[in-house]
């Protein structure tokens, strides 16, 4: 977040707004393998824009593309002019479908509001999909059998 100097007023308005975001419920599933759950970004803003327009705050993403990278810039812009930066979030895109960097953006978008609202989803693909990574059972460890100590 941006370290400059805040009106008393817009800052107040941005920890209420903070303070009043709940976290989201998941409301789609991975395609490939079904069990993987995450909140579409519509979703996700449908809960949070509402929030941040009752504390005089709006939210502001742009596309930001730098050496074979894409991603955005999240920030919430108040209405005295205040802007509160919550930094860029970059991911690699050389090699990406036009398909690929669409679900890219989208994935960044839902990643950066979630963090820059400090709130969570229920459950996420952790962007298994975005990245190629299909979801593995992972079966439970069984501990050792103890051997006896010997001298």
């Amino acid at each position: 977040m941006s370290t400059t100097p805040k009106t008393q007023s817009a800052t107040a308005d941005l920890v209420a707004a903070l303070a009043q975001l709940d976290n989201v419920k998941a409301n789609k599933v991975v395609k490939a393998n079904f069990t993987a759950k995450y909140v579409s970004l519509d979703a996700l803003l449908d809960a949070v824009k509402p929030v941040l327009l009752d504390h005089n705050l709006a939210l502001i993403q742009t596309l930001v593309s730098q050496e074979g990278k894409i991603g955005v810039s999240t920030s919430f812009l108040h209405t005295s002019g205040e802007r509160f930066d919550f930094g860029t979030l970059l991911m690699k895109a050389e090699g990406l479908t036009a398909q690929q960097v669409g679900g890219l953006i989208t994935y960044a978008r839902r990643m950066s509001v979630s963090t820059a609202c400090g709130i969570s989803v229920d459950l996420d693909d952790d962007g298994s999909l975005a990245s190629g990574f299909r979801s593995a059972t992972v079966s439970p460890v069984t501990p050792a059998t103890p051997r006896p100590l010997t001298r």
